[in-house]
């Protein structure tokens, strides 16, 4: 129990530290690796994209960026609800419904201060909605890990905290 414990702990340490990393790096940083994402994505999907007038490339370039920025933000929070809830789990209290709430706190407030740190980043800026998507992105890890946890009977001993 304490080895499953000690490496939830450092997998969700060493998350926000990468979190805290992608964030830290500047505007022009952050938008040539989005960039590399943005190219890949219109390559799959817009075989024509070549041959398409330089207004209309530009406007699928900055839609197809958005989203690949806004799901990578998803994304990102969705693994830390899964790591948050996770190195909780196996305490015997409080309840589940508690640590899955412990959980969500957490991960809101992580949210709320990568947006903050940013606004202190050359050419990056703090959004609200990006708040929103990472909260939304790490209750749907939080989901997605209690599910496991519940239906799985391996991992049920830890949801219970049994062998806490």
């Amino acid at each position: 129990m304490r080895i499953f414990r000690t490496a939830t702990v450092i997998i969700l340490v060493l998350w926000c530290v990468l979190i805290f990393a992608l964030s830290s790096e500047n505007a022009a940083l952050s938008s040539e690796t989005s960039g590399k994402f943005t190219e890949a994505v219109i390559d799959v999907i817009y075989s024509d994209f070549e041959d398409m007038d330089v207004a209309k490339q530009e406007v699928i370039t900055h839609n197809v960026t958005f989203v690949i920025r806004k799901l990578a933000h998803f994304t990102i929070f969705a693994l830390l609800g899964v790591f948050a809830l996770a190195s909780i789990v196996s305490y015997s209290k409080p309840s589940f419904a508690l640590k899955s709430l412990f959980s969500a706190a957490f991960c809101l407030l992580y949210a709320i201060s990568d947006e903050i740190h940013q606004l202190f980043v050359a050419g990056r800026s703090g959004e609200i909605r990006d708040v929103i998507i990472d909260f939304l992105g790490s209750l749907l890890g939080i989901i997605f890990i209690s599910l496991i946890f519940k239906k799985n009977r391996f991992f049920n001993a830890f949801v219970g905290g049994t062998n806490a």
